[in-house]
């Protein structure tokens, strides 16, 4: 039986300090300096092939993707293929992670087996399904969910991760470090979360111009989800509600208060990437300014992390986090 991490060990390797990483259990509060093949993994949590399949058919690539971004100082330049694997990795570790959440329980008990497939389809295949999409159009066919492939956790997932817009954010310059849960990411819903869908409608029935109807299809409640890549880099997956606000003025609903809607930053925290097409509109490559935080930012991402793991978090030095564990 082999060992399966939640979390690959390249992406834990970046939170070591002299090699080793700090792994504390939340219940007894305890940390234990650990190598990072004991942390974030069970004997057969995953079955066989499909341990192998996410190392094939996803790690080993990325792996070369992730270097380069941790890497980066100031700016980051992915080739669209590169954003490709980025955002196909996103999607898998929010899928790798098995939840049963016990408000869920109460509510699946009362329904069928068809159902309860409809609402979460089934754990590995959520996540087969994604390894063996080679396009973003082949993801992107999960967002219906009355396709006999599909299923609503599926689509929620892919709309969060594929219709989303990444900015890329750097602890350095104030000293302070991410924390990784053991869901590996966590997700943020401000005062905003439900209002935005009711606002990009309005914007449709005004002027029903293209783009809101794409990012109106594509709004999911979540305004962001944060995937600490290393010790000091993390990548927020936005909502494209927030794309939209950086890149017109006309609609600087939240600009002048944007650390109260999304609990941090500020409005140049959400510039999208510099995006450069062929003649025939299809992305070269992506051209980002890696956002600096503030250790006041920092605190609240870790905090925010804290808040989602489920039952382990790991880190690289405790001093460093800002935070009270």
């Amino acid at each position: 039986m082999l060992r399966s991490h939640y979390i690959p060990q390249f992406i834990l390797r970046a939170f070591c300090e002299d090699d080793q990483i700090q792994y504390m259990d939340l219940s007894s509060k305890k940390v234990e300096s650990r190598n990072t093949r004991s942390v974030f993994s069970e004997y057969g949590y995953y079955p066989e092939q499909l341990e192998h399949d996410l190392c094939d058919k996803i790690e080993r690539d990325f792996a070369v993707v992730h270097k380069k971004i941790v890497a980066s100082v100031g700016k980051l330049t992915l080739s669209a293929a590169e954003m490709f694997l980025l955002k196909k990795f996103l999607l898998i570790s929010v899928l790798r992670y098995r939840t049963d959440e016990k408000e869920d329980e109460a509510i699946l008990e009362q329904l069928s087996e068809s159902e309860i497939k409809f609402i979460k389809g089934n754990f590995f295949e959520n996540i087969n399904k994604i390894l063996n999409c080679k396009t973003k159009d082949e993801i992107t066919s999960f967002y219906n969910y009355e396709d006999a492939d599909a299923n609503l956790s599926l689509t929620a997932y892919a709309k969060d991760i594929l219709g989303s817009y990444l900015i890329f954010v750097k602890s350095t310059d104030c000293g302070r470090e991410f924390l990784i849960p053991d869901r590996g990411n966590a997700w943020f819903m401000g005062r905003l979360a439900m209002e935005k869908a009711y606002l990009m409608y309005e914007m449709v029935m005004r002027r029903p111009d293209e783009t809101f109807v794409q990012i109106l299809s594509q709004l999911t409640p979540h305004d962001y989800t944060i995937f600490p890549l290393s010790k000091d880099m993390a990548v927020l997956c936005m909502s494209s509600f927030f794309k939209l606000i950086a890149d017109n003025p006309r609609y600087a609903i939240a600009k002048n208060s944007i650390q109260d809607v999304l609990g941090f930053g500020n409005g140049y925290m959400l510039k999208p990437a510099k995006v450069s097409f062929t003649r025939d509109k299809k992305p070269i490559d992506y051209g980002f300014d890696i956002k600096p935080l503030c250790g006041k930012d920092v605190q609240f991402l870790n905090n925010l992390l804290l808040k989602n793991a489920e039952s382990h978090i790991a880190f690289g030095n405790k001093d460093k986090l800002g935070i009270d564990l």
